[in-house]
Parts: structure tokens; C-alpha cells; sequence
């Protein structure tokens, strides 16, 4: 295989590798892969469980991805159903239950209406956040003109870099992280492409009392990557690393492996006892009993809450296509966005 015709690397490239036994070449392997997946018909076989319920006269059925989190919630138009104030209440309450809520069947959704849908629980952002930094995000596709807060996130078989298949939340690096994300859908690979979420109440929860201890003491500093800078500055954050959820006084987990790169305690941690730490308390993160796995279709959205899960892309479709738009959700209220711990752990009163 001549060099102009390596497979991509990181999990793209291994899971294509892993199809296809003969590698004369990257335009052999992804016809190959093509080849195999050109009869695959868009289906449901899962046996699904659901509660059925009734809200302003709609009948809803929520279907539980997992037993810790994520709900897909079938039934409504989001083009429509959300001019009620009721079904915006109910599904805030759900976001904020299950940290992460699902839609099917949204492919008529414009972009108006995603930005629509978004400013119903919070302020719309810019696409990675805040409006004082706004990454130019060189590798990335240009974002829409009529709405420029929409990032489009393509990968196909010459882009795989914009793949985020590692455990991260959106924008730590930001010294208030957006509290949300919607994305959109507009076409899926055949099979692969699945984006991942993982509790970080779980994860908290999960840590030894003695480790827990520890944590409430600590701050993390969170760093931007290349692609984040702006003005040739790489943004960069500190935040404690047991959160406090501002809504419902739950504590979180709050680092994640691709932007902390050090620990400030009570006295100074060098590197290597920073990543010693860091691995202890990540220890848990992408257990299957604390995550669910989201299997994307066109017109399927995914809503997370930034502060209470962190997520990654599964990257296993290379060379399909897999088209998706997000916009990002910012807190109404300015003095909730700053992370911070209150010193107590447990649901607000």
C-alpha cells in the first residue's frame, strides 16, 4: 500500500483494517466496505420497552436508551409541539432527569427550526459557546451564511478528523462551558456512527469515599486544542473537579481525558502524579452500566446537558458519510454558568 493510500488512522482506519483482509490499497478497502454494506435497509428489530404518556392532549411514548440515562421521546414535531409552553416545561424536567433526551423523525426540521427548538430552554451560543471566543475552526466546513451559530460536522472518506471519538464535554476550556448541545442528524452511515454519553453523576457516585474526598479539594485546568485558538491564543479554564449541577444540586464529575492537563490541590501535584489522579478518578468512564449508546438515523436529534454527561462519536464508519449540524445552548441565567461545587452533594430541596 503506498503511502498516498493509508488508511486513516485512530479507530477509523483500525476498524476499517479489521473488515477488510485485502489491503491493496485505501480506494480497494473503502469499495470493499462499500460492497458489503450496499444491501442494508434502514430497520428496527430491538424489542423496545416505553411509558406511555399524555402531555396537552399529546400522546408520547418515552422509550429509556439505558437504565442510567438518555430517553428517546417519541411522538412529537418539534416544528410545532413546542409552541406550547407545557411540552417545554416537560421536556426540560426530562433533560434534566435523564441528561440526555432523543428524537426521532425530525428530517423536516429547517435550521430556523433548530435554532427555534434551542432558544425554548436556553440562549442560543455561538457554536463552541460563549460569544468572547469564538474558535475559527480552520478544518472544519464553513458554517452556514443565514445562520452562522450552526457548526456542520461532516466526515466522509477524505474528512475523519472531524470524528470527536474521544470522552470529552463541549468547550471545558471556556471559563463558562456551554450548558448544552443539540445535534441534528441529515444523513447517517448505513451502520457505525453512533454517538455515545456517559453519566457523570455515575462516575461520581462511583468514586470511593476517600477518592471523593480528595476530589472536592481539587481543580482541574482545562486547554484548548489547536483548532480552538483564537488570536493564536489557546483558550484556557480552570474549574473544580466535583461540580455542582446548578439546577439540580447533584455533583458531577467534571473532567474529562482530552482537555484537563493538570490538577491544582491544597499543595502542588507534578505531571506525573496529576495523570496518576486523573486516571483514578476516570477510572469508570464509558463503563457500559453508566453510559448509553445512541444509534443515529437522518432526522434523529440528540440533546445533552454539558454539565452532567460527557459523549464521543463512535468511529467505526469510515468510509461512509455521516452529516450532522449542532447548535449550542447557553444558560439563561449568567450566574449559573461558571462552575463551581457548593460543598454538598445531593438533589436541591
Amino acid at each position: 500500500m503506498n503511502k498516498q493510500e493509508h488508511l486513516p488512522r485512530g479507530p477509523m482506519g483500525a476498524v476499517a483494517a479489521s473488515r477488510v483482509a485485502d489491503r491493496r490499497g485505501r480506494k480497494t478497502v473503502a469499495e470493499s466496505i462499500l460492497d458489503q454494506d450496499a444491501n442494508l435497509v434502514r430497520g428496527s428489530f430491538e424489542p423496545a420497552v416505553y411509558q406511555p404518556i399524555t402531555v396537552c392532549g399529546i400522546d408520547i411514548k418515552l422509550e429509556p436508551v439505558a437504565p442510567a440515562l438518555g430517553t428517546i421521546v417519541h411522538g412529537l414535531d418539534l416544528q410545532t409541539d413546542i409552541e406550547n409552553p407545557e411540552i417545554i416545561t416537560f421536556l426540560r424536567q426530562l433533560w434534566l432527569d435523564r441528561r440526555v433526551i432523543m428524537f426521532r423523525d425530525q428530517a423536516h426540521l429547517t435550521r430556523l427550526d433548530q435554532v427555534r427548538f434551542a432558544e425554548c430552554f436556553g440562549e442560543l451560543g455561538s457554536h463552541h459557546g460563549e460569544r468572547d471566543h469564538v474558535p475559527l475552526v480552520p478544518d472544519w466546513p464553513p458554517t452556514p451564511e443565514e445562520h452562522e451559530d450552526i457548526l456542520l460536522i461532516i466526515s466522509d472518506e477524505k474528512n475523519v478528523q472531524t470524528v470527536a471519538s474521544q470522552w470529552h464535554s463541549d468547550a471545558t476550556w471556556s471559563t463558562r462551558p456551554p450548558m448544552g448541545s443539540i445535534l441534528l442528524c441529515r444523513e447517517a452511515p448505513p451502520v457505525g456512527g453512533d454517538t455515545n454519553f456517559c453519566d457523570c453523576h455515575g462516575l461520581w457516585e462511583g468514586l470511593p469515599d476517600e477518592l471523593k474526598e480528595l476530589a472536592r479539594t481539587l481543580k482541574a485546568k482545562h486547554r484548548g486544542h489547536p483548532h480552538h485558538a483564537m488570536d493564536h491564543t489557546l483558550p484556557e479554564a480552570v474549574h473544580p473537579v466535583a461540580r455542582t449541577h446548578p439546577e439540580t444540586g447533584r455533583t458531577t464529575l467534571f473532567v474529562n481525558p482530552i482537555f484537563v492537563n493538570g490538577l491544582m490541590g491544597e499543595r502542588k501535584f507534578g505531571d506525573t502524579e496529576s495523570r496518576q489522579i486523573l486516571g483514578k478518578l476516570l477510572e469508570r468512564l464509558g463503563r457500559p452500566e453508566v453510559t448509553c449508546r445512541f444509534r443515529w438515523a437522518p432526522g434523529s436529534i440528540a440533546m445533552w446537558d454539558n454539565r452532567a454527561v460527557q459523549h464521543c462519536a463512535t468511529g467505526d464508519f469510515w468510509p461512509h458519510q455521516r452529516l450532522m449540524e449542532r447548535v449550542t445552548i447557553l444558560d439563561y441565567e449568567q450566574d449559573r454558568r461558571t462552575p463551581y461545587y457548593s460543598g454538598q452533594d445531593g438533589l436541591t430541596a
